[in-house]
Order: structure tokens, then sequence, then C-alpha cells
């Protein structure tokens, strides 16, 4: 299996520029750090909730264990405000999904729960009392990290599970990716019956 470093990098040589964390949005984040730093706790409960209040969700956690998964998530929290948000955090985001996959979370889980947190931010961004511009730009930024989070974490999970297939099965990636073609694109017919397309 490639790297931590390697996966990220892959995944955000994927993502459009336009789309990625600038340093812009790096500093504005930086810049207003101590002050997000003390939201921690709040999105911490919220997000964890938000996610033992949902059955399929909440079966992923072992009894007892939500104060160190708050703090796990308080802890990434002050991580990604302080900064910086650079190689190594994106490699960090990559192992992420490698404990989703051995913890089943899934990306869907995973997607909304990172959407959980930039719709925080951007709910909670008049508290900062920024300048506008500055205000539009930390929304944004914090967007960003949660676009590129997900993509990240997306492709280490998707990445994990074919090379767990090629490392234990003997399957490689190319004749998984062509396994996977066809018996998806058998899938796609008859979902455009199922549709009436």
């Amino acid at each position: 299996m490639d790297s931590m470093h390697e996966i990220a990098r892959t995944a955000i040589d994927q993502t459009p520029p336009a789309c990625r964390v600038t340093a812009e949005h790096a500093a504005v984040i930086a810049t207003n750090a101590n002050a997000l730093v003390a939201w921690g706790p709040q999105i911490a409960m919220g997000f964890y909730d938000t996610l033992y209040g949902h059955v399929p969700t909440a079966t992923i956690f072992h009894e007892g264990e939500r104060p160190m998964r708050e703090q796990t998530l308080i802890g990434w929290w002050e991580r990604t405000v302080r900064g910086p948000i650079d190689d190594d955090y994106w490699a960090w985001m990559a192992m992420v999904g490698l404990t989703h996959v051995v913890r089943r979370v899934t990306n869907p889980m995973m997607l909304a729960m990172a959407d959980y947190v930039a719709e925080y931010v951007s709910i909670n961004s008049y508290r900062l009392q920024l300048p506008e511009a500055d205000r539009i730009r930390l929304v944004e930024g914090f967007d960003r990290v949660a676009s590129m989070t997900r993509s990240i974490i997306t492709y280490g999970y998707d990445h994990a599970m074919s090379a767990a297939l090629y490392e234990r099965a003997g399957m490689p990636e190319a004749l998984l990716a062509r396994l996977g073609d066809q018996t998806i694109r058998e899938a796609l017919v008859d979902a455009k019956s199922e549709l009436g397309l």
C-alpha cells in the first residue's frame, strides 16, 4: 500500500486547483485560531450527538468511548485551526480513511459529518465579528478544508480496499478496476431500465 503522503498527494493532484485550500484560506483560519479553538467542545458535542442519535452511526461506537472520540475530534479541530494545513496534515487525513475502513465508518457517514463541521463554521462565523470579506474567506476556507478532507479520506478508503484485495487475494488493482467496470456497466443497464431512461 502507498504511504499516507502518497495517497494524500494523489487525491490532491486529482482535485482541481480552484477547489483546494489556498494560502489565503489557511491564513484567515490561522489568524482566528484562538477564537476558533474555543468552539471545539461545542462542535464535538453536536457532532457526536448527531452520530449517537442515528442508529446506523451509533452502532459504530463501543460502550463508553464517546469522551475519547470527542477529545480526538477536539484535537483534530485544534490542529486544523492552528495549522499548518500542509502535506503532513493531508497525510493524516489519508490515515483517517484507513481508520474508517477498520471501524466500518462508511463514506456516506463521513461525508455528512464533514459537512456538519463546515456548516457549523458557516452558521457561527458571525460570532467572530470579522470584516465581511474575511468572514467569507473563512467560511470558504472551511468549505475547502471539508471538501479536500472528504476527497482524501474517500480516496484513501477506496485505495485501502483495493490494495487489501491485491495484497491478500493477489488481485491487481488494474484487474479489479476492469472487473468493477464490467459489473458497473451491467448495473447501469439495470438502473436505466429501473428508472425508465
